[in-house]
């Protein structure tokens, strides 16, 4: 039997995923592995920037999957907070959904996922995919792959309630 989550915890439930998604040292472990620039300050927040804008974009798109549109608009209501408790600024925030984050739900509400790694390389590095080395393409288009399904997974093990 699924345990069914009022709109209060279903967004809590959904800022974890978020959370637990875009920890910065699994993060940072992953683009390491991939190769990706994360030496300097500013390629790090950049980087950080990018897979927190997919990551909050895949919940989203799990969200609108399993969940009544309100826990979905709720869950974009904690956007500032969200962004706010990891040092963004209200402008920062504003152009983090503006930017970032509409790039990677766009291809997800035309259920076109696959296309989030060409989003990411082309957001991060300036390149199409054809231009990154194969190992680097094949290890983040797999991470996402892997967080899209575990946070499908996950939402999928809930019933959602309206309050």
């Amino acid at each position: 039997m699924k345990r069914k989550l009022s709109v209060a915890e279903a967004v809590q439930a959904a800022s974890i995923l978020f959370e637990l998604n875009t920890g910065e040292s699994g993060v940072l472990a992953m683009a390491k592995k991939a190769n990706l620039p994360c030496a300097s300050e500013e390629e790090k927040k950049k980087l950080m920037l990018e897979w927190r804008a997919y990551a909050h974009a895949a919940v989203l798109y799990g969200l609108m999957a399993q969940a009544p549109n309100v826990v979905v608009v709720e869950y974009l209501r904690v956007t500032q907070a969200m962004l706010e408790k990891l040092g963004y600024s209200p402008k920062e925030a504003e152009d983090f959904v503006d930017g970032a984050f509409r790039a990677y739900v766009d291809p997800m509400v035309r259920t076109r996922t696959q296309e989030c790694p060409a989003v990411f390389f082309r957001r991060l590095m300036n390149r199409d995919v054809s231009e990154v080395p194969a190992e680097t393409a094949a290890m983040v288009s797999g991470v996402m792959a892997m967080v899209m399904s575990a946070i499908l997974d996950k939402l999928e093990q809930y019933e959602f309630g309206i309050d």
